[in-house]
């Protein structure tokens, strides 16, 4: 291959080159044939909507953000992250929801806050999907029946987290209700 900075001829195989160290452009390998089977059960429930989302993303052999909507992250925030089992992200999209609220930036700051969590939640659970089923595929090997066992333990949705936003709803209506109106005095 030639050098396209400084005309060096290099070997075939050589990824730079041996007199000015530019990487040579090469042929990228073909990616590797992606199991939607596996992704479809990773993701459980809505997985036709899923998938669909994450096609966009998509691009040759990269991933690419590309700003979708999600409802659900957008009502729940933090809750929707919890329901599908990425705890880093529903623990920084708490705070991240409280903090706006703490500097006083009141219900402003809350709606910016959950527009950012609305757009980036579909590319935020492609890209755990895509990394978890990495994982899956690099702890069990070969062994489908471990794969199947840590597809269901880490794929899929938490049911609680409903009974969660319920509870927390109650609480905070009960809070609502107790709390005494401001003196005008």
């Amino acid at each position: 291959m030639t050098c396209p900075r400084c005309a060096q001829k290099n070997e075939k195989t050589a990824a730079y080159c041996s007199a000015c160290g530019q990487q040579i452009s090469f042929t990228p390998v073909a990616s590797p044939v992606v199991d939607w089977s596996l992704w479809r059960r990773f993701v459980g429930p809505r997985a036709d909507y899923y998938l669909k989302r994450f096609e966009t993303f998509q691009k040759g052999t990269s991933d690419r953000f590309r700003p979708t909507w999600n409802w659900p992250a957008f009502g729940v925030g933090w809750l929707w992250y919890l329901y599908r089992k990425m705890y880093l992200h529903a623990a920084v999209f708490l705070f991240g929801g409280l903090l706006p609220m703490v500097l006083g930036a009141g219900l402003a700051g809350v709606v910016i806050w959950n527009v950012f969590a609305a757009v980036s939640a579909n590319f935020l659970y492609y890209m755990h999907v895509k990394l978890s089923l990495a994982n899956i595929e690099r702890r069990a090997g070969t062994d489908t029946s471990i794969r199947d066992q840590l597809i269901s333990d880490l794929g899929g949705i938490q049911p609680y987290v409903w009974w969660l936003a319920m509870i927390l709803m109650v609480i905070a209506i009960v809070l609502g209700i107790l709390e005494a109106p401001p003196s005008t005095q």
